[in-house]
Order: C-alpha cells, then sequence, then structure tokens
C-alpha cells in the first residue's frame, strides 16, 4: 500500500507544472511577435521605408557573439536631439565612420535589447539575423494554434448544430 502511494503526484504539483508548460506555451506567440516587428522595422529602416533620417556616427565598435556590434551616436537630418543607438552598418563598421541611416525607436517587449533604438543604414542586412528566429518560433508556435483552431470549431459546431442525441 506505501509504495502504491509514493507513486501517485500530488495535485498541487501537477497544477504547478502544467501551469509552467502553459506559460513556455504562451512565451512562443509573444516571441514569434517580437522577432517579426524587429525584422520588418529592420528591413524598412535599412531600405529607408520607415524611420527618422538622419547620420550616424560609430563611437565603438566590439565583436560579440559571432557578431560585430557597432554603437555610436544618431543625429536626425531635421535638427533634433542626437540618440545614443546601436549602428547596424552595411559591412563592417569602425570607429569614426558615418552613414547615413534611419532611426527606428525600440519596441516594449519582456526580452532584452528590443527595446532599444537602432540605426539601420542602407544597405544594412543585418535585419536577416531574425530570420532564423521568426522560423523557429513560428514553429514552436504552431501546435498552439492548431490547438485554439480546434477548440474554436468545436465550439462552432456545438453553437450551430447543438449537441446531437447519442446514435445506436
Amino acid at each position: 500500500m506505501g509504495a502504491e502511494k509514493a507513486k501517485q503526484q500530488h495535485p498541487l504539483l501537477a497544477a504547478v507544472l502544467l501551469a509552467i508548460v502553459v506559460l513556455i506555451f504562451l512565451a512562443f506567440p509573444i516571441a514569434l511577435y517580437a522577432n517579426v516587428m524587429a525584422m520588418v522595422d529592420g528591413y524598412r529602416a535599412a531600405h529607408g521605408q520607415a524611420g527618422t533620417p538622419g547620420t550616424a556616427t560609430v563611437l565603438s565598435e566590439y565583436d560579440g557573439r559571432g557578431e560585430q556590434v557597432c554603437t555610436g551616436v544618431f543625429t536626425p537630418d531635421d535638427g533634433g536631439p542626437a540618440v545614443e543607438t546601436r549602428i547596424e552598418a552595411a559591412g563592417r563598421c569602425e570607429v569614426g565612420q558615418e552613414v547615413e541611416a534611419h532611426l527606428m525607436p525600440g519596441r516594449p517587449s519582456i526580452f532584452i535589447g528590443y527595446d532599444i533604438p537602432r540605426a539601420w543604414a542602407a544597405g544594412s542586412a543585418d535585419w536577416a539575423q531574425y530570420l532564423p528566429l521568426v522560423i523557429l518560433f513560428g514553429l514552436l508556435t504552431l501546435p498552439l494554434v492548431l490547438l485554439v483552431a480546434m477548440i474554436v470549431t468545436k465550439l462552432v459546431k456545438l453553437l450551430l448544430h447543438g449537441r446531437a442525441a447519442p446514435q445506436l
């Protein structure tokens, strides 16, 4: 009898584990949205379709996690205040380099780095770095989307047709 009781899980433990799994699954669509928006913002700014036009001056650069990171100051063409920002330049950047760029303000996010402004130089393809993350989080979000679609389909069928009587 003691061994049988030891194998049973406590219902509170099961509820906590289920809540953790649900929270993890809910983080996937949020991460997908953050990466899609960062990619779209970067693409549009690098092609001059969005953002504040101006000049970005590289003040520092370093190699971090397999990529060059450039930071500096962005000065808008309209004479607004200068902004400290990360600079996404075409190719490698050097300290003192000036590039024509478009500044995109960061978007509020629960993830680190998505809320900082970025100056995107014309022709920069750094926006493509988000593509693998978009694909990954898109695939991880797919089961959640399918589950929601199945639940909605079932609810619509129940509302439209009502409960069917059991058939013999």
